[in-house]
């Protein structure tokens, strides 16, 4: 996977995306000062050679919900932090998240590479390259609701968001009393409806908090989507 400079800065700082394959789910990635932020890690050489470039060593890890293509560059980051001097990765999640990220079963890695019977063979090959049946990880800050942390100079507010999981957040970004982005996992996915028919999703939940917020979203806030291109609120339609 190769990072894309989307020439957008959030507070300051250069917003990267990587895509992983056949999935097409987002890595999102906010440099700072010997920091990095990543929203839904995954596994990319690509992220470890700009980390070591901008010399960061301290990674904090915020993820949108439990499902493996969101999850699973979650231990990489862990042993390449570790690899480095003084190196630190936090992972954030959501208590339902948190319960359900190192059980193979519940975040549906064991269930994967079955969504890739009758694709083609190179599909299947990259498939069995990317993604593992046993794959297991686990967050170092779990919280219920809602909570905020400050990274460099954004203000951060995660909030539970359920409907497509149980563990579903959404990332407020801040800055300068601004809302500036917000990352919605699978919440909002441009030109698709949200997906709630997975075990734990729930339509009703779905409808009654996690719409009513998407809603609320102004106009000209950057929107991270856990598919799909980057683009402002008002240029989206909630399915």
């Amino acid at each position: 996977m190769a990072f894309l400079n989307l020439s957008r800065k959030v507070g300051g700082h250069e917003l990267y995306v990587a895509t992983l394959p056949l999935m097409t789910s987002n890595m999102f990635l906010l440099c700072g000062s010997g920091r990095a932020l990543l929203i839904d890690p995954s596994e990319s050489a690509e992220t470890e050679h700009l980390l070591e470039e901008r010399g960061i060593t301290d990674l904090t890890a915020l993820l949108t919900h439990e499902h493996f293509d969101h999850i699973s560059g979650v231990n990489r980051c862990r042993e390449w932090a570790d690899a480095q001097p003084r190196g630190t990765c936090m992972v954030y999640a959501s208590r339902a998240c948190a319960e359900m990220i190192p059980n193979p079963d519940k975040s549906l890695s064991r269930y994967f590479m079955s969504m890739f019977i009758g694709r083609t063979e190179e599909d299947r090959e990259l498939a069995a390259q990317i993604f593992r049946t046993d794959y297991s990880c686990d967050a170092d800050v779990v919280f219920d609701g809602a909570t905020e942390l400050d990274w460099e100079n954004l203000h951060l507010v995660l909030r539970e968001m359920p409907g497509h999981s149980p563990g579903s957040i959404c990332i407020e970004i801040w800055t300068d009393g601004t809302l500036a982005a917000v990352a919605t996992g699978d919440s909002l996915v441009q030109g698709n409806k949200v997906i709630t028919r997975l075990p734990g999703g729930n339509k009703q939940d779905y409808r009654e908090v996690t719409r009513p917020y998407l809603e609320s979203i102004p106009g000209d806030t950057l929107i991270l989507p856990g598919h799909g291109a980057v683009s402002l609120m008002k240029e989206l339609e909630l399915g």
